[in-house]
């Protein structure tokens, strides 16, 4: 499966196309002049919200709540270790983990297993990054989706918004895991 994440180039909130497979499905949205994020996904169908992203403090930390508005369950996105960009989130049974790498991208681990990457670009226009997640087919695209935008608002919240272009290296350090170029997904 593919995912793409277009963020609205110039805007006051945080704006946000997700495609799946190519076909427009949800879009984001923060609210405006909240000093703590707050994103909803919507469906682009009938506009309901289907999951809200709330910042849990104020910081350079990406912890956040992630509510499905199927359940009251509140599920707790947390950064662990910022420095070699490894992240986490419990979700009933499973265990998702991201592993950042040099550059722009992120592994995507369910139960110790990779089932994912995504990537981001590196030539920026305003606050217009552009994420493009592959996956296995039989995952929960909404749940990537919100991983990602977590990260998104974490690592590049106000960066780019005094300039029209930028350009984005991504990080570059020791990481915990080395990026795996062999992986693909299954179909």
């Amino acid at each position: 499966m593919e995912i793409k994440i277009d963020q609205k180039t110039i805007s006051l909130t945080e704006e946000y196309k997700i495609y799946i497979n190519h076909t427009l499905k949800y879009i984001a949205t923060s609210e405006p002049l909240k000093k703590a994020a707050k994103i909803d996904i919507l469906n682009v169908e009938n506009n309901e919200c289907i999951i809200k992203i709330a910042k849990q403090n104020f910081g350079l930390r990406a912890n956040y709540y992630i509510q499905p508005q199927c359940t009251k369950e509140i599920f707790s996105f947390e950064e662990i270790n910022n420095i070699k960009l490894l992240l986490r989130c419990q979700i009933n049974d499973d265990l998702y983990q991201f592993y950042g790498h040099n550059g722009n991208r992120y592994s995507i681990f369910k139960n110790q297993k990779q089932i994912g990457f995504w990537e981001k670009n590196n030539f920026i226009f305003g606050e217009g990054d552009f994420y493009k997640i592959i996956t296995n087919d039989n995952e929960n695209p909404l749940f990537l989706a919100s991983f990602c935008l977590c990260i998104d608002n974490a690592k590049n919240n106000f960066k780019n918004e005094m300039s029209i272009f930028n350009f984005d290296i991504g990080y570059k350090g020791n990481m915990l895991r080395k990026f795996d170029t062999e992986w693909k997904p299954n179909q």
